[in-house]
Parts: C-alpha cells; sequence; structure tokens
C-alpha cells in the first residue's frame, strides 16, 4: 500500500521554536506521499492538553520547550493507550536522552533541521504503527508486549504457589487485590489474572492512581462530555467505558481521591456510571484488580480510604514478596532481562562471577524493576559481551557485597 493511499493522518506538532514548527507545518501540509491534518501548540502543557483532549496518530514533540520538555510530556501519557506514537525532535540531541526516549517509548528521534524525505517517511511510518493496533489490540498491548503472553519468571516457591493461585481465581469475575512493594511485578500478576480469564479478548486498561492528577483522575477514569470543564473541547472516554467486557486495573489503588472512590464503588455495584458534565447513564461491565503498595487496612482506619470500597475490591488478596526475599530467582531474572535487552545476541552474553554476587547479595529496595534497570543500562555500556561488576554501576559497587544482609 502506498502512502497516498492512507486517509488523513493526523498530527500534532509542539516546539517552542515557531520557525522550525511552521516548517515541519508546510512540510507536511504540501506533502504528495500522504495527507496530514496537522495541530500545532507552541509549549509542553498545550501539548499535554492537546493529547489528552484528541486523538492524533502521530506526535512530535520538542525535547526542550517552556513548562513541560517533551519527555516529561511522553511520561505523562506513556500509560494512555490511545496515545500516539511520538517523534522527538531537537537539535542538540544527545545518546543518553535519545536512549531515554526510547525507553519511554518514543517511535523515532528527529534532529534538526529536520529533512523533508526523513520527515515524511518518519511521520507516515509513525502514523501506520499507531493504525495497525486497532482499539482492542493497542490496550491488549499494553499488557502483553508481544504475541507470547505474560512472561512471570519465578522458581521460588511462594511466587510459583501464588501463579498456581492466579490461575485457579482468574477464570472468575471476584475482584483480586494485589500487594507488594513498588516493582516487584504487581501489573505482570494483573495481566496474567486478565490473560487466563474469560475476558481475555477484551481490553486491560490500568490506570496508576499515584501518577495522574486529581483533577484529571475523574476524566482519566470516567472520561467526560464536549463541554463538561474549560479545555473539554471534544468527548472523551474513560477507562471504565474502555474496559466493557474486560479488566481495569488500578496501580496504587490507595492513592484515589475519597470522592472517586465513592463513585469508583457505585459503578461497581450498579454497573452503570456517567461520564463528567452527562447526564445519561451507561452500563459498563468490566472486571477490577487493583494493585498496592500500601496497608489499605491502616488508610481505612484513619478515615483516608472507603471501608466499603476496600470489602469490594479485597475478594481475594495475592500478596507478592520483595525480590530481597526470593534470590534464588535473582540470576533468572537477571538473564530473562538480558534477553529482552539483546534479544539478537543474548546467547553470546554472559555474566561475571564478581557481578552475579553482586546481584544476589545487593538489597534491591526497587525489586524487580531496579534489577531491569541494572541489566538494560549494563548492557548498553558494557565495553564486551561479558557484565562485569563494574558495569553494574555505582549504586551496587559501593554497597558492598554485604547489602542484602
Amino acid at each position: 500500500m502506498s502512502q497516498s493511499d492512507e486517509p488523513f493522518i493526523s498530527v500534532l506538532v509542539a516546539d517552542d521554536d515557531e520557525d522550525q514548527r511552521l516548517l515541519i507545518e508546510h512540510l507536511l501540509k504540501h506533502a504528495e506521499e500522504a495527507r496530514h491534518l496537522v495541530t500545532w501548540v507552541a509549549d509542553g502543557r498545550s501539548a499535554l492538553t492537546a493529547l489528552r483532549e484528541q486523538v492524533f496518530d502521530a506526535a512530535l514533540l520538542g525535547l526542550s520547550m517552556p513548562g513541560l520538555d517533551g519527555l516529561e510530556v511522553l511520561e505523562a501519557v506513556a500509560d494512555d493507550p490511545t496515545r500516539p506514537q511520538v517523534v522527538f525532535v531537537s537539535g542538540r540531541g544527545t545518546v543518553e536522552t535519545a536512549t531515554r526516549a526510547m525507553k519511554l517509548g518514543a517511535f523515532d528521534f528527529l534532529e534538526k533541521p529536520v529533512g523533508r524525505d526523513r520527515l515524511i517517511n518518519v511521520v507516515w511510518n509513525a502514523a501506520r504503527a499507531h493504525r495497525v493496533l486497532s482499539r482492542t489490540e493497542r490496550l491488549e498491548a499494553v499488557v502483553t508486549r508481544d504475541a507470547g503472553g505474560v512472561h512471570i519468571v519465578a522458581e521460588d516457591p511462594r511466587v510459583k504457589a501464588l501463579l498456581g493461585l492466579v490461575a485457579r481465581i482468574a477464570p472468575s469475575d471476584v475482584s483480586v487485590l494485589i500487594v507488594g512493594e513498588s516493582g516487584t511485578g504487581k501489573e505482570l500478576i494483573a495481566r496474567e489474572l486478565h490473560r487466563l480469564s474469560g475476558r481475555h479478548a477484551e481490553p486491560l486498561v490500568a490506570l496508576n492512581c499515584a501518577a495522574v492528577a486529581e483533577s484529571l483522575a475523574e476524566s482519566e477514569l470516567f472520561g467526560h462530555e464536549k463541554g463538561a470543564f474549560t479545555g473539554a473541547v471534544a468527548r472523551k472516554m474513560g477507562l471504565i467505558e474502555i474496559s466493557h467486557g474486560g479488566t481495569l486495573f488500578l496501580d496504587e489503588v490507595g492513592d484515589l481521591e475519597l470522592s472517586l472512590q465513592a463513585k469508583l464503588l457505585r459503578a461497581l455495584e450498579s454497573k452503570m456510571f456517567r461520564r463528567v458534565g452527562g447526564v445519561k447513564e451507561l452500563p459498563t461491565n468490566f472486571r477490577l484488580v487493583s494493585a498496592t503498595n500500601q496497608p489499605l487496612q491502616r488508610l481505612v482506619d484513619k478515615g483516608a480510604f472507603r471501608g466499603d470500597l476496600f470489602y469490594r475490591i479485597n475478594a481475594i488478596v495475592l500478596e507478592l514478596p520483595p525480590l530481597r526475599d526470593r534470590r534464588g530467582d535473582i540470576p533468572l531474572l537477571a538473564r530473562h532481562f538480558l534477553t529482552q535487552v539483546r534479544p539478537s545476541d543474548a546467547d553470546d552474553w554472559t555474566i561475571a562471577a564478581d557481578a552475579a554476587a553482586l546481584l544476589e547479595n545487593y538489597s534491591w529496595p526497587g525489586n524487580a524493576r531496579e534489577l531491569r534497570n541494572v541489566i538494560e543500562r549494563a548492557a548498553l555500556l558494557c565495553n564486551s559481551t561479558t557484565i562485569r561488576a563494574v558495569d553494574l554501576g555505582s549504586s551496587l559497587t559501593d554497597s558492598g557485597a554485604g547489602a542484602g544482609a
């Protein structure tokens, strides 16, 4: 299929460099290869507003903008299943910045001055990648990551027993509360519950309640009608609506505001909800999986979390042990992450004995997420195919071999 066969490509251009912004807009609007519908803004906050209110196929974000820079904008919408493919544009990009952008999920990185052919090609490829993922496929991609399904690597008896319980309860619609420290893999368990459930063909959508601003949380969950508030220029579907028939995963549910807790409880009990600014009751049917690293009972005792909601969401409680309590899994996880980082030549890579000792004796306050980041960094910066202790970074080497004692 040629580029000219595509419908309009909706593009957001965000850059405080007016000359560059106008140049990109001109090149896109006059391109013969594809038809582009361009929306432009001059700063990061306006870009974030546009991304929350409209659906774009591609977004060209300047790295350096007032208010919020391009990376901060992407971080703010990284978990939004409707977000466009993001291409960063910068006149002073570095390897470190480009690497961080790609880790956040950026599609590509363009350096100024932007060449016409390169620009048209990147935008078209980004838009096509966005459209290849249908609504359901995009949402599924958030939780399955690849066709092989969920990857939970564990030999620890407690984790294996927990996975057995997951398999038993997954086919039901019972609400599940996953408890564990940050980085222990709570979202992986939520994905596994969804994958093994009868809802697996429908979307799983996730919201980190601690990461979304209070003023935006209600709209994120329930959606809003056009004109519901300043800046609501179009109707927006909320995650409760998008997850109809599937699974809604609320991470760090303890950070949900009390007013939203009441509305969530009503949606769970009545299976009906209203968009912000709406008067029409809409039906919803989702399975709720929640996660927290806080003791919710203490929050209930302090009046910071509704007791009725707490008892509604914790029908089944799954508790994940921290990585420091399952040290036998550290070598398995390190090899697994290395395979993900170096998929084409992972078999050629080894972890030296001194590095393995540091990995197994470190306390891992960030759990498996921290381990993954350490392995990614080591594989990126290592000068050979053998990861040694010196490649693991100062946080491990400065802590010494007794850090996990």
